[in-house]
């Protein structure tokens, strides 16, 4: 086998090459010194499938804690549940009632519930707490909430 000799042109052809590689910002997303203001309007979709208290708990306390850094005037929240999670929006299966109350009078956050997963669990209307606005399919909700620019969370 033959070995090939580089040559100190092609080793400076390299070393402009990589040089200038790495003065190109990355193409995948923004700058990662990029600051992005506090102050401008934010929508979040929040994504609940699970029926675990740790995670729901989880989940409001992400809320909780979007609204205290960012304010209401600068942030809409939309949580919206469905399969294991959907216990979370009804009367009966609730163990955080109070907590969603104070969130929707205090920040306005929005509730969903699944349609589908409501039919399947026999779950009425009138079995969900009173703060629930939607109930759609919670696939159709995601995916309509993603395309008009809001930022999917799944805790």
């Amino acid at each position: 086998m033959r070995r090939r000799h580089v040559g100190w042109t092609g080793i400076l052809l390299w070393i402009a090459v990589g040089a200038f590689l790495m003065c190109q910002p990355p193409t995948w997303g923004a700058d990662l010194g990029e600051v992005v203001p506090i102050n401008r309007p934010h929508r979040v979709v929040m994504h609940l499938n699970s029926g675990d208290e740790k995670v729901q708990r989880g989940a409001l306390n992400n809320i909780t804690h979007l609204y205290q850094e960012l304010g209401p005037q600068n942030l809409t929240v939309e949580l919206v549940v469905h399969g294991a999670g959907l216990p979370l929006l009804t009367k009966r299966g609730t163990t955080f009632a109070d907590e969603l109350t104070h969130l929707k009078r205090t920040y306005g956050v929005n509730y969903t519930a699944c349609s589908n997963t409501m039919k399947t669990m026999q779950v009425t209307r009138e079995d969900l707490i009173s703060e629930v606005g939607d109930t759609v399919p919670a696939m159709v909700r995601l995916m309509e909430r993603q395309e008009q620019g809001w930022v999917y969370i799944k805790p």
